[in-house]
C-alpha cells in the first residue's frame, strides 16, 4: 500500500488504492439534503473516485456485517445519473433513520470501553472489507457526536494498525432546520422550512381575523425557538413562546396562560379579536416533573414531542383562564404545523447553501482536514471547524445555539408583535 505523505496526496491515495467516499444522512429531514449528495459527489466522481450512499443512516451500518449488506437495499453505488435523478426528488434519496450507535457513549472514558463502542468499532469494520477511505456525514448534534466518535476511535485503531484503509477521513455536514448549530449562521433548510411554516401561519392568521378566534400553533423546536421565532415574524403572528423565555426563571403553564389571555384582552381593547401564538414544541420539556412523567419517550430516552401536546395544552388552559376572568366563548383552537415542512423543495438560498455545503465536504477532504465540520461564512465562502471546537471535551456533546435573548433578532422579534400592551396604547 502507498503510503500517504502529505494532505495533498490524499485523493490520488484513493485512486491508488480502490477506495470509495461513503455518504450518510442522519436524524430528521431537511430541505435541501439531496443538493448536498450532489454536490459532494459529482466532486468525487469527476476525479473518478467511487462514491456510495448508505440508507437509512447508521440504520444498517451498526446491525449487519459488511457481507450482508445488499446494494440497492442497504446502500447505493452513486454515480452522475443517479445525482441527476436525486435532484429530482423531493425527499431525500437515500432515506434517514434516528440510528444511535454512539448512544452508551457519555465521556472521555467510554471510548476506551470495548461495549460501550461496540457498534462504532463495527461500524470501522465494515469500512475496512468495503475499502471505505472517507466518510462524510449530514446530520444534526447527535451525528456530528457520532462523527466525533468515529473519528476518535478510528485515530486509536491507527496506533496498532497503521496499514488500516479507513484512517479517519471523516467530515461533517451540519443540518437542522431547528438552526441550532454552532459554528454556521443558518442551517440547510432552515429558511424553507421556516418559511413554508410561516406561509401556514398567516393562513392561520387571515382565518382567525375572519373568525373572531385565536389559533394557537405547536411548531417544531426541541432546544432552541428559531423555527419559531422565524415563522412567527414571517406569518404576523400574535406572540412566539419559545424556550429561550425560560432560561432563567421556572415556567409555569399556568402563568403562560395568564399572560396570554391579558394579550387576548388588551387586543380585543383596541379592537382585535383574534390572533394566533406560536409555542415551540421545545417547551414541553419544561413541564412539571408530574407532567412529563406520563409523556412517552423515545428509545434514546428523548421526550416524544408530538405526545406532548404542548400546543393543545396552551390553547385549553388559555380558554379555561378566559372563561373564568373575562366569561363568554371566545375559541382557542390548537394546531400543529412542522412535519410537513421538512422535505419540500428547497428555496433558492437554500440550493446555494446545500449545494457549497456538499462541495465543500470534498474540499475539505482533499486539503486533508479531518475530524472537521465544513461550514460557510461570507457570502458562502467555504470554512471548517474542527469537531474539538464544537463539541464539550468532557461530557463529548455538541455545544448549542439559542437565540440570544439580548440580541438583535430577539429585538426583532419582540418589536413585530402586535400585542398592544400599555405604553402601546
Amino acid at each position: 500500500m502507498k503510503t500517504m505523505k502529505n494532505a495533498s496526496d490524499y485523493l490520488q491515495w484513493l485512486q491508488e488504492n480502490d477506495l470509495k467516499v461513503a455518504i450518510l444522512h442522519s436524524g430528521g429531514p431537511a430541505p435541501g439534503s439531496n443538493r448536498v449528495l450532489a454536490g459532494a459527489a459529482k466532486q468525487f466522481l469527476d476525479k473518478n473516485i467511487p462514491v456510495i450512499g448508505f440508507c437509512n443512516g447508521f440504520e444498517f451500518l451498526q446491525s449487519l456485517n459488511s457481507e450482508d449488506l445488499v446494494q440497492g437495499k442497504h446502500y447505493v453505488e452513486i454515480d452522475k445519473y443517479l445525482i441527476s435523478q436525486t435532484l429530482d426528488y423531493k425527499a431525500f434519496f437515500l432515506r434517514t433513520s434516528r440510528a444511535n450507535p454512539g448512544k452508551g457513549i457519555k465521556n472521555r472514558r467510554d471510548l476506551e470501553d470495548p461495549e460501550k463502542v461496540r457498534k462504532i468499532t463495527h461500524i470501522l469494520d465494515n469500512f475496512e472489507k468495503m475499502r471505505i477511505g472517507v466518510l462524510i456525514t449530514i446530520g444534526g448534534d447527535d451525528t456530528l457526536k457520532t462523527a466525533n466518535y468515529i473519528y476518535k476511535i478510528a485515530k486509536d485503531r491507527l496506533k496498532d494498525n497503521p496499514d488500516l484503509l479507513f484512517n479517519g477521513a471523516i467530515v461533517h455536514v451540519p443540518k437542522t432546520i431547528d438552526n441550532d448549530y454552532s459554528g454556521i449562521a443558518w442551517t440547510f433548510g432552515f429558511f424553507t422550512a421556516a418559511g413554508a411554516a410561516g406561509d401556514m401561519v398567516r393562513g392561520l392568521y387571515d382565518d382567525a381575523k375572519a373568525t373572531s378566534c385565536y389559533h394557537v400553533v405547536e411548531m417544531m423546536g426541541r432546544k432552541s425557538g428559531w423555527y419559531t421565532a422565524a415563522a412567527s415574524i414571517y406569518g404576523r403572528a400574535t406572540k412566539a413562546i419559545i424556550p429561550e423565555d425560560y432560561q432563567d426563571k421556572q415556567f409555569s403553564l399556568e402563568k403562560l396562560a395568564e399572560e396570554l389571555v391579558d394579550i387576548v384582552v388588551k387586543r380585543e381593547k383596541a379592537g382585535k379579536d383574534y390572533g394566533v401564538f406560536c409555542v415551540s414544541e421545545g417547551i414541553a420539556e419544561l413541564l412539571s416533573e408530574e407532567e412529563i412523567a406520563i409523556i412517552e419517550k423515545d428509545r434514546h430516552g428523548n421526550l416524544r414531542l408530538a405526545e406532548a401536546k404542548i400546543g393543545e395544552k396552551v390553547a385549553k388552559s388559555v380558554q379555561s383562564i378566559y372563561a373564568e376572568k373575562i366569561g363568554g366563548r371566545k375559541k382557542f383552537k390548537s394546531q400543529i404545523v412542522g412535519y410537513e415542512t421538512r422535505q419540500i423543495p428547497p428555496r433558492l438560498y437554500d440550493v446555494l447553501l446545500t449545494s457549497q455545503l456538499g462541495v465543500g465536504a470534498f474540499c475539505l477532504i482533499e486539503q486533508g482536514k479531518f475530524g472537521e465540520m465544513v461550514t460557510v461564512k461570507d457570502n458562502l465562502e467555504i470554512d471548517s471547524i474542527p469537531f474539538e471546537e464544537l463539541v464539550d471535551p468532557n461530557t463529548l456533546l455538541v455545544k448549542n445555539r439559542q437565540i440570544d435573548t439580548k440580541g438583535d433578532f430577539y429585538k426583532l422579534l419582540r418589536s413585530l408583535e402586535e400585542r398592544f400592551d400599555e405604553e402601546d396604547e
